[in-house]
């Protein structure tokens, strides 16, 4: 049930001819409009189509924004499900507390029902707000900064020693997407961006601008790419920092870093950090169960942060709960509150041989909890036993949070490598 909007203004679908405010006034809100560059703007109108926005209008213009992108999710398992990733959301600093981003939100949810998709996700941009609207956080990620002239590589760490080689256009392109393809089908909580989406590795690799809107880099001297194989990519800019009286201390920032196995990650690890005259190596987003820190010899010149990545937001509980591999049999009952009604009830989740079945039930709940604390647990990336401990969950016992943990934790830990 969409929610109702102040006098004088409606929710509208977005068409063509008023895509380009409706770009503005999204990016605009993050302090990123996209300006006149055509290549920018051709780029979000394949990956960000008009008849997926939404925005609130009064008689003046837009003000707020939002839209559902068609993606799948990757489960636990290896399964995928269909998902509408909410993005573009915005609202204009004079029409704050006036309900218009839940009012977007609520459309967009009842649209994905109607699409049949069991979720929806978020890239949160503040933590305090998604909460109350289903969402919650399922993956997490590393920012790392890395002191390059105090890393060693440990004799017993992989090799790393594959064929590097320098790549650029339409064949960095197509193997970043076919290396990302096979990496993401064995990681959960990747969310499959379109093919055009890898187009923007064919773009001017000495413009940093969509790289710096879509939040995977920061400007520098152009891009480079190097490739092993077919089985590992990466790109990055390096941002000279030399000074007459000093050695050089440059900075090289992680684009890209995609890797099919172990041995190709660990080759194009030790090429980046061999790239004369760096100092400091950035990579913004980074799992968190990346081997590297087991791989140098000294762990603690790898500064990390951890952060918060994709929230999710289940719609269809039986759905999903059946749909993702577990990794070990037992069986709880499921109290869901969902303000919204889209997935409101009490579930039976039965676990046997890693298979879920999910029916309605009226048994007593081992767990209670709102819908976004099953979007938080569902990938098994958070836990339900912290959930319980922080008040999210209440258990009947402790001992149904730690089964539901159990079962649910999978073997990578859930990551999301881009957002969308």
């Amino acid at each position: 049930m969409t929610a109702d909007l102040p006098a004088g203004m409606r929710l509208v679908e977005v068409t063509e001819e008023r895509y380009g405010e409706w770009l503005d006034s999204w990016l605009g809100a993050f302090a990123s409009p996209p300006g006149d560059d055509p290549e920018v703007v051709d780029f979000y109108r394949r990956t960000h189509p008009p008849h997926r926005a939404i925005a609130i209008t009064d008689d003046a213009g837009y003000v707020a924004t939002n839209a559902s992108l068609h993606r799948d999710l990757v489960l636990p398992g290896g399964r995928t499900v269909p998902l509408a990733a909410c993005t573009g959301g915005s609202c204009h600093p004079t029409m704050r507390r006036k309900g218009l981003m839940k009012a977007t939100l609520h459309r967009l949810h009842e649209r994905a029902v109607e699409e049949g998709k069991p979720i929806a996700a978020g890239g949160v941009s503040e933590w305090p707000i998604y909460w109350r609207f289903g969402y919650g956080p399922a993956t997490w990620y590393n920012s790392l900064n890395i002191d390059v002239r105090g890393v060693g590589w440990r004799d017993d760490a992989p090799d790393g020693d594959l064929p590097v080689r320098r790549v650029s256009g339409k064949e960095a392109r197509d193997l970043a997407q076919s290396v990302y393809e096979r990496q993401a089908v064995r990681t959960p909580g990747e969310v499959i961006p379109p093919s055009c989406y890898w187009d923007r590795l064919a773009m001017d690799p000495a413009n940093p601008r969509l790289e710096q809107m879509l939040a995977i880099g920061g400007g520098g001297a152009p891009r480079a790419c190097v490739a092993v194989g077919d089985r590992g990519f990466v790109s990055y800019r390096i941002t000279s920092d030399w000074a007459p009286e000093t050695t050089p201390r440059n900075l090289l920032q992680v684009i890209d870093f995609l890797a099919v196995d172990a041995e190709a990650a660990a080759t194009l690890w030790r090429y980046l950090l061999s790239v004369d005259m760096v100092a400091t190596i950035q990579m913004w987003y980074a799992p968190v169960d990346n081997p590297l820190a087991w791989w140098v010899t000294d762990a603690r010149k790898l500064r990390a942060q951890r952060h918060d990545g994709v929230w999710l937001r289940p719609l269809d509980v039986p759905t999903l709960l059946e749909a993702r591999g577990w990794a070990g049999d037992g069986a709880l009952t499921l109290r869901v509150h969902d303000p919204e009604g889209h997935t409101d009830g009490t579930f039976r989740l039965e676990v046997d041989a890693g298979q879920g079945t999910c029916r309605r039930s009226t048994a007593e709940p081992d767990l209670e909890m709102h819908v976004a604390a099953v979007g938080a647990i569902l990938l098994g990336g958070t836990a339900a036993t912290d959930l319980t401990r922080g008040g999210r969950i209440v258990a009947r016992d402790a001992r149904c949070a730690q089964l539901w943990d159990t079962m649910a934790t999978p073997e990578r830990a859930p990551y999301i490598s881009y957002f969308y």
